[in-house]
């Protein structure tokens, strides 16, 4: 069966490497939101999600590192995740990191949703993680052509 794109909805903080700094801890922190509509039944919207970040102050060696953990929302909901642990890297400088993931939702009811992402470091007290850039969620919403 063909689909077409009927909407399309997205968020961003920032498309640039370094251009932002979001400290995260164990505390959840919303990082990204927008909405969109869908306007048919028979449909599945694409997620796409995009954070880079940065470990400082590494206390632990593996296996204990810190770890991003991302949370997408729809309507309260969480409808995707994803847990990326950091790569010791035995440096004192920042370790960069890029975690992307997509979340694939079918036919989701019809009308407006309200979309979050929340990121959040579970090992918080193994070492400090910043948000740092890019850091984007894009929306596709398709139906039957």
């Amino acid at each position: 069966m063909a689909y077409t794109l009927v909407e399309f909805g997205r968020s961003l903080q920032t498309n640039l490497d370094n251009g932002v700094i979001v400290p995260i801890n164990a505390t959840p922190t919303l990082i990204l939101s927008f909405g969109i509509n869908v306007p048919t039944a028979t449909n599945f919207v694409e997620l796409i999600t995009t954070v880079g970040w940065q470990v400082t102050n590494v206390f632990a060696t593996p296996p204990d590192q810190p770890k991003l953990f991302l949370q997408v929302l729809m309507d309260g909901v969480v409808v995707g995740s994803n847990a990326q642990e950091s790569i010791s890297n035995d440096e004192d400088g920042p370790l960069e990191m890029n975690t992307t993931f997509h979340a694939i939702l079918t036919n989701v009811s019809v009308g407006f949703h309200a979309f979050h992402v929340f990121a959040s470091n579970p090992e918080d007290l193994q070492g400090d993680i910043t948000i740092t850039g890019p850091v984007n969620i894009t929306g596709k919403v398709y139906a039957p052509a």
